[in-house]
């Protein structure tokens, strides 16, 4: 057997892991921490699981030992060589490892040492969670006979089984000729009947089951759209590496938002506030961490995925708005080279591979004119295609200006995003510390990432009188030996329920580990809120 090592962008192992090892005192360790090979010899000499979390895509030489279990006796008893130290080798001793990046790349030999475990949400494992969710938050009681349908069929089935075992196990242990084993007989007899049984209830259970899905059925609109932009969050990070969100984040936004959104009889009404109301609740809680240049470009990422999934856009029409054309299809040559550039006539051609613009380059030869006055034009993304291309839908239009007029295409996505969604979604989202403040949890720490010159030290101070928590506030400037004065601040804080404030916490690198682990430990129900 090997050790388990789990891709885990999510945090869903790591959270399982110490939920299973919870009674067990599981010690949580990284490799970052100057005492983990300490911290896992005692593990491995008490028997007490152990957890490795967020590691890289190489492992500690001297885990080799733990890997590949290099036990072997010594005076009697199992021993492992741990670094230089000989220590005893406990057989109740447990070794997870996650970690947090979502495509590493191991190494044939690391590989061989462990079993890679895939922890990444799927689409459909995460639409069954969120369906779960919210049935949850709209109907308990479905989703509590549901669940207790799944325990009840299963503990049924597995006493079926049990059964099976059991005249398995007498009839090889029979001696003599069966029809004469009265006990035997009896057993089967017994058996037979509580077999027939379980049977009727599982099949009861499961029609019960059928109908309770029905109804659940209804709210997978919310699931759905829900998932979508899950995964439109989690392909920012190929933005910008900063751009990390956690499902658990993504959940208390989501499930605030079924609280809050508008309610309704009708659960199509319902569905819709819902959807509304997230979509827009999730755009503003993301905008507050986004740099200003990349807000449009997740609103547009938003309503395409939105369309995409009511299969409104075409996925070869995407792929030549985000890359361009690569292939030639009949070559033309071009009309106009006074006004129609080297690179915008290549567009033109290729734009031929997608069917629906199989013609557009003939087409643009014959209409050069009109097609002039629309390059021309202050606001080429307002003005009428020519002939037949009028039908074009407003995705579609944002190809053709692609090719024209490139300049002007980010003005037609804010035209197409507030069309489609909303013009609220291209509007400037103020930085409110009241809003950010109602988001925050006491478990959840807000972060200032700040650009040269701001310092929101002022406003802050500000927020504080008007919360009436002046005399509850503590800061301090983060750099050499404040480390461990923070650190009191900060437990002194959760105890008497203040707020702390750590300012330049980039003149202390070195701490952030630190901090990472005590933010980590902080349980809700023991924080004073």
């Amino acid at each position: 057997r090997r050790w388990p090592l789990f891709i885990d962008p999510q945090g869903q192992a790591n959270r399982w892991v110490k939920s299973l090892e919870k009674d067990k005192l599981l010690d949580v360790v990284k490799l970052t921490d100057r005492d983990f090979l300490r911290s896992l010899e005692n593990a491995v000499r008490f028997g007490k699981p152990c957890l490795l979390e967020n590691v890289g895509e190489d492992l500690d030489p001297a885990l080799d030992p733990i890997l590949t279990r290099q036990t072997f006796k010594q005076a009697g008893n199992m021993v492992i060589k741990l670094g230089d130290n000989v220590i005893p080798y406990h057989d109740d001793f447990r070794f997870y490892i996650t970690t947090k990046l979502p495509n590493p790349r191991y190494t044939p030999e690391l590989a061989t040492k462990v079993t890679i475990l895939n922890f990444t949400l799927s689409p459909r494992g995460l639409e069954d969670q969120l369906l779960g969710f919210v049935v949850a938050e709209e109907r308990p009681d479905l989703e509590d006979a549901k669940n207790a349908l799944i325990v009840s069929n299963a503990r049924m089935k597995q006493e079926l089984k049990e059964i099976e075992d059991k005249i398995l196990f007498k009839l090889s242990n029979s001696v003599g000729n069966p029809v004469d084993d009265i006990e035997m007989i009896d057993v089967l007899h017994a058996s037979k009947t509580k077999s027939q049984e379980i049977q009727n209830k599982v099949a009861i259970s499961e029609q019960n089951e059928k109908a309770i899905d029905v109804t659940r059925s209804l709210y997978i609109p919310v699931s759905v759209r829900t998932r979508i932009l899950f995964f439109c969050v989690n392909d920012l990070a190929n933005i910008d590496p900063m751009y990390q969100y956690s499902l658990e984040w993504f959940l208390t936004i989501f499930l605030s938002s079924i609280a809050g959104a508008e309610k309704s009889e009708d659960v199509s009404e319902r569905i819709l506030h819902i959807n509304d109301y997230f979509t827009f609740s999730l755009y503003s809680n993301v905008c507050r961490s986004l740099f200003e240049k990349h807000k449009l470009l997740f609103s547009f990422l938003l309503s395409s995925r939105i369309l995409m999934n009511e299969d409104k856009i075409d996925l070869k029409e995407w792929k030549f708005l985000i890359s361009g054309g690569a292939i030639v299809v009949k070559e033309i040559p071009n009309p106009a080279p006074d006004w129609v550039n080297e690179r915008s006539w290549k567009e033109i051609l290729c734009i031929q591979a997608v069917e629906r613009f199989a013609n557009f380059a003939e087409d643009f030869v014959k209409n050069t004119e009109e097609f002039k006055l629309i390059f021309d034009s202050s606001e080429p993304h307002k003005e009428k295609l020519p002939g037949d291309w009028s039908q074009l839908n407003s995705f579609q239009n944002l190809l053709v200006l692609r090719c024209i007029r490139p300049d002007k295409v980010t003005n037609a996505m804010q035209d197409f995003v507030a069309d489609k969604i909303g013009q609220r979604f291209i509007e400037p989202q103020t930085s409110d510390l009241g809003v950010a403040f109602k988001d925050s949890s006491p478990v959840s720490p807000l972060i200032f990432v700040l650009s040269q010159g701001t310092d929101p030290a002022a406003d802050l101070y500000k927020f504080t009188e008007e919360m009436k928590f002046t005399k509850k506030f503590s800061a301090i400037s983060l750099g050499q030996g404040q480390g461990p004065i923070a650190e009191k601040m900060m437990k002194e804080g959760m105890e008497r329920g203040k707020w702390v404030f750590f300012q330049n916490c980039h003149l202390a690198p070195s701490w952030m580990p630190s901090l990472e682990r005590l933010i980590e430990q902080i349980e809700s129900d023991k924080v004073r809120k």
